[in-house]
């Protein structure tokens, strides 16, 4: 049985969307890039695309609410290439900051909170602060594929 990655993961992104600040697994994160790099997605699935290589992520932007936004906001100025997951896809958020294991407590999501489909697979408190933790694999069911 494999571990949890939440668990066993040392350091957080913490990705902000329009006031939400989501934790990923610093190990599902392949790279940041700047929005400049995107080009215009082939199949209007996405808000565009990111290649490096022979790699193409498709890339999406999440409301503070973790829906689908049809457009991306002017503040979504970084894009984040996720791994471990298939198809790559990258997210398009505000701003980008890192956060040791150490610093946080992992709790449950409280069941009120607990919907069918919901990428949230855990909460953050830091302090006072409550965040959401997800993953590349938890977000990856959001996106049409």
């Amino acid at each position: 049985m494999q571990a949890d990655p939440i668990y066993t993961s040392e350091h957080f992104a913490v990705l902000s969307f329009d006031g939400l600040q989501l934790l990923i697994p610093q190990n599902d994160i392949y790279s940041l890039e700047p929005i400049v790099d995107i080009t215009p997605s082939a199949d209007n699935s996405s808000l565009g695309q990111l290649q490096q290589g022979s790699q193409v992520w498709s890339l999406y932007a999440l409301s503070s609410d973790l829906t689908l936004l049809t457009t991306c906001p002017d503040s979504y100025r970084i894009v984040i290439l996720m791994k471990n997951v298939q198809p790559a896809f990258g997210l398009l958020c505000e701003q980008v900051q890192t956060i040791e294991r150490s610093q946080i407590r992992i709790h449950p999501v409280p069941p009120v909170m607990n919907c069918k489909n919901s990428p949230l697979l855990n909460l953050a408190l830091t302090g006072e602060e409550v965040r959401c933790i997800s993953s590349a694999s938890a977000l990856s069911d959001l996106f049409p594929h």
